[in-house]
């Protein structure tokens, strides 16, 4: 058994959101995977992107809306959200704070593509 605190992880600022890193590869175990929690907050936006080889599985905390290849998507808590590499996604307007945990598979820096 292995315990992570949240409360130990440092935010950090990214495009439109923060995120904490939760879970590294190397506690993971998994070669290119790690978990982290994104925060969002009203008025920011999150630019359209996509990754080219990474898998993100999202877990919401709270409700959130996405745009993925061209359609909204609403998810809540208890709900699984998977992009897999090449679903276009974003949050052009962000109305309400949420949290996401966000469990990524098969990451490889550079992987982003932002459009």
């Amino acid at each position: 058994m292995r315990l992570y605190r949240s409360s130990e992880a440092d935010w950090e600022e990214g495009k439109g959101y923060r995120k904490r890193l939760l879970i590294s590869e190397a506690q993971l175990g998994i070669e290119g995977s790690f978990m982290q929690e994104v925060a969002f907050r009203p008025g920011e936006s999150v630019p359209m992107h996509y990754h080219m080889r990474t898998k993100e599985v999202f877990l919401p905390l709270d409700e959130a809306v996405f745009v993925i290849n061209g359609e909204s998507v609403t998810i809540g808590p208890g709900d699984v959200l998977v992009c897999e590499p090449g679903d276009r996604h974003g949050n052009p307007v962000i109305h309400k704070p949420f949290r996401i945990l966000v469990l990524k598979v098969g990451f490889v820096p550079e992987d982003t593509v932002w459009l």
